[in-house]
């Protein structure tokens, strides 16, 4: 016996019993869409439903297994005992044993796709997971805060982490304007905040930021170096040099880097005494890779430019903003700056290394040297 045999019986008789295919079904108690499959030879009944589907067609369970009905004559006893045994040589048990196999088939496989799919959607939540705490990170920070800014309608604020700058954006509980990066005296305030962020954008949200009282002093060496003079805002002269020069200690992932601290005053040198007369501290730059005076915009004036330890703000201006005759230094932030500009803010270590990079690519000659 083959499906097409089976489907091809069990139409027949459904037909010739004057049923239609949802009919049977709720005889069976099964939708008529099984009873459609039958037929179509796409399956097997379940083994519990031959006994109810052969009462249903009028037949007997032996018939419906040989696919075959058996006309019984009560005058012809010997043409009903050669009927039944041409059913029993059909072996109709061997064919409900068939279908049998078949079901038992057709639940392994629906258990295996079970099972399939319940173990892709675990490893699905699973990798869901730890991408999602391997990429953002949720904690409280003490730590000063190094730029306030307000994009449209919303508030940011700046804060350093491990060498980067975390981008936050404000949530409602944060008080921005009672926000303020230093004391009265000009030293960093400290604050704890409630922050989520990205590890790989560096970007997220800060909850609360409430101060927590402590003031932060900068100052690390006592390293002097050459000291530079120029024009500087509305001063004619400004004195300026790098001092307190050390390892930046979040750069080793992007290769070591060095900070330093740029201090800008006035005052005059004494010969004599070997010391500043009338000195008087026009700006000081703290943890910077490097800084120069230039007239970046042009207005005839020197600005401060900066080159800061953070990729993702990497170039501060310092201004001279003269508003209503009151002299006040403002500062803004840059991308970029020219490919000059950029050349004169290289560190030290860095020119030192373009430099042997120079020398391995153009070895100097005996006449070079002298």
């Amino acid at each position: 016996m083959n499906k097409q045999q089976f489907g091809n019986f069990i139409a027949e008789n459904r037909k010739a019993a004057g049923l239609t295919q949802k009919e049977l079904a709720a005889r069976v108690h099964v939708t008529d869409k099984a009873v459609s499959k039958w037929e179509r030879a796409l399956s097997y009944p379940d083994v519990t439903l031959l006994e109810p589907l052969a009462e249903a067609l009028g037949l007997g369970v032996e018939e419906l297994m040989a696919c075959r009905r058996i006309e019984v004559r009560k005058d012809e006893e010997e043409e009903e005992e050669e009927a039944v045994e041409n059913i029993r040589e059909e072996r109709p048990v061997q064919n409900l044993m068939e279908i049998s196999r078949e079901n038992l088939k057709s639940e392994r496989r629906k258990h295996v796709w079970q099972t399939a799919l319940a173990l892709a959607l675990m490893l699905a939540a699973t990798l869901g997971t730890i991408w999602y705490c391997s990429t953002y990170v949720r904690e409280q920070l003490d730590n000063t805060i190094v730029l306030k800014e307000t994009v449209g309608n919303e508030n940011y604020l700046y804060v350093e982490n491990q060498g980067h700058l975390l981008h936050l954006k404000c949530g409602a509980d944060v008080d921005f304007n009672s926000i303020t990066l230093e004391s009265e005296h000009g030293d960093e305030r400290s604050y704890r905040m409630d922050c989520r962020w990205n590890r790989r954008t560096y970007e997220g949200t800060v909850s609360s930021c409430e101060a927590t009282g402590s003031i932060i002093l900068g100052g690390m060496m006592d390293v002097q170096f050459e000291v530079e003079r120029d024009r500087l805002f509305w001063y004619d002269e400004v004195n300026y040099t790098s001092e307190d020069y050390y390892p930046d200690p979040y750069s080793e992932p992007r290769g070591l880097l060095y900070l330093c601290n740029f201090r800008f005053w006035t005052g005059k040198w004494d010969m004599e005494t070997g010391e500043w007369k009338d000195r008087e501290t026009v700006l000081l730059v703290e943890d910077c890779l490097n800084a120069v005076v230039d007239d970046i915009d042009g207005d005839g004036h020197n600005e401060v430019v900066v080159r800061t330890r953070w990729p993702e703000k990497p170039y501060m201006v310092y201004d001279w903003c003269s508003d209503n005759q009151v002299k006040e230094i403002d500062q803004y932030w840059l991308d970029s700056v020219s490919p000059e500009l950029q050349e004169r803010l290289l560190t030290i270590p860095e020119e030192s290394a373009r430099a042997q990079a120079r020398l391995g690519s153009h070895p100097p000659v005996i006449g070079e040297i002298l």
